[in-house]
């Protein structure tokens, strides 16, 4: 598995971020990523013909606060509505959509004090990971509430402890083949832990493309590990094969 994807001619390295290369906190932005994740990341950028990037649900802002990593490494954010490497725009539709979810989300912050609001570029999230801690059948009870909320024909995305609303089609599936045409990977390997990653694992193709899915929870994804540690000693093994593949 590791060997098919280190021999390919240019290999793609995809990770999601919180929950793969991070674990969870109760602050959004107080996360601590694995070192060893990083390095071997950052590792494998430094190889020829291989391309690196962290592909999360954060907002590029957002994600450069959390992840220290940098180019080569490429950044894609909102669930694949941002690149690292262009600029994108909202249209006076989904600015309109993206106000109301928001009225709609403060409600059900006011009935249910603890809730978060998460503004992002093209997302407005709502955030029960804090209430949960704090209140568990509160947080269930706005979970449900923020999950019936009407999507007004655009994309919802319930997950762990949240709810996000969208104003764009772009889904982490919709990057990932982006990017294999962007760079010409003839291999794609993507780690993730959400129900969002689930995108992303069905844009794969047949060996040597690899999902690779971190936890429990049903799966596209072709290959499990079961934690963040894992996801640092798979990412160093496949590094250290790509890095012998190609001298």
């Amino acid at each position: 598995m590791i060997n098919a994807l280190a021999s390919t001619q240019h290999l793609a390295v995809v990770s999601d971020f919180d929950g793969t290369l991070a674990g969870f906190a109760r602050s959004p932005y107080a996360v601590t990523p694995e070192q060893r994740s990083l390095d071997a990341l950052a590792a494998l950028a430094q190889l020829p013909n291989t391309t690196v990037a962290v592909l999360s649900g954060r907002h590029l802002d957002g994600l450069k606060r959390v992840c220290p990593l940098r180019e080569p490494v490429l950044m894609g954010g909102s669930h694949g509505a941002e690149s690292s490497w262009e600029d994108s725009s909202l249209t006076p539709e989904m600015e309109a959509h993206l106000a109301r979810k928001e009225a709609e989300i403060k409600e059900i912050i006011a009935r249910h004090p603890g809730a978060e609001l998460e503004v992002k570029p093209f997302q407005r999230v709502l955030h029960l990971r804090a209430l949960e801690l704090q209140d568990p059948a509160a947080a269930a009870a706005a979970y449900a509430e923020g999950a019936a909320l009407s999507a007004d024909g655009y994309p919802k995305t319930t997950g762990k402890c949240v709810v996000e609303f969208s104003a764009t089609q772009a889904t982490k599936g919709t990057w990932i083949a982006g990017l294999r045409e962007r760079v010409g990977a003839t291999a794609v390997v993507f780690l993730g832990d959400d129900t969002t990653d689930e995108d992303g694992f069905a844009v794969l193709n047949q060996p040597p493309d690899l999902g690779v899915k971190v936890g429990e929870g049903a799966t596209q994804a072709a290959h499990r590990v079961p934690d963040i540690a894992a996801v640092s000693d798979f990412l160093e093994q496949l590094a250290t094969a790509r890095g012998r593949a190609l001298h």
